[in-house]
């Protein structure tokens, strides 16, 4: 697996000495080879589905948009469309567009970055995240012999305090980014999704 998309992603994030990456993680595994197979393909197709998202994560609502900016919630999440995060209490909307999919026979890998709110006027491409746009999130699927993982992968990770539309936001994602939901995101909410995803409640001391 040394070569796979996600053991580079892992290779990224742990070699960076910018303390600008996370790695959250949960595992399951499973007596036979062909359980973990079957639980794999079940659960690369949940990935690609927002209601997925909206389950398994308690304290951040996710609505997915077409290219248009129109809701799309019964649509697969592909390239190019946009997901709205609500984190509760966070005072605003952030917004991400999927990016790149890697999708090969033993892994997925469903890439997300920063965007600007596409419900907006056209033109305003200013970005609507608490992240600056070269901030990656990689979720990630793996199947290894009988076990099946869950990764979301964070890189260049950096505060967005010039990338916005204004002073207030700007001032909004430094609290946000510093303070509160940096750390409940990265550590708390990604961890819990991880968890969640893969029904694997039995790693909740054990996903990083």
């Amino acid at each position: 697996m040394g070569s796979s998309k996600i053991e580079s992603l892992l290779r990224a994030a742990n070699s960076s000495d910018r303390n600008d990456t996370s790695i959250n993680l949960a595992k399951r595994v499973f007596l036979e080879e062909s359980e973990a197979s079957a639980f794999f393909q079940y659960k690369r197709s949940a990935l690609f589905q927002i209601r997925e998202w909206k389950k398994n994560s308690s304290v951040t609502d996710y609505d997915l948009f077409d290219e248009a900016g129109k809701l799309a919630n019964g649509d697969t999440i592909s390239i190019g469309k946009f997901i709205r995060i609500a984190l509760y209490g966070s005072g605003k909307y952030d917004w991400v567009r999927v990016m790149e999919i890697f999708d090969e026979q033993s892994e997925t890998v469903l890439v997300i970055t920063p965007s600007h709110d596409p419900t907006k006027e056209s033109g305003d491409s200013s970005i609507s995240h608490f992240f600056s746009p070269e901030a990656v999130n990689n979720f990630c699927i793996q199947l290894n012999d009988k076990t099946v993982a869950f990764y979301v992968i964070g890189l260049d990770e950096h505060q967005n305090t010039k990338f916005t539309d204004g002073l207030i936001e700007t001032a909004r994602n430094a609290a946000v980014a510093n303070i509160g939901y940096y750390s409940g995101l990265q550590k708390g909410v990604w961890k819990e999704f991880c968890i969640k995803f893969l029904e694997a409640d039995d790693e909740k001391e054990r996903a990083a």
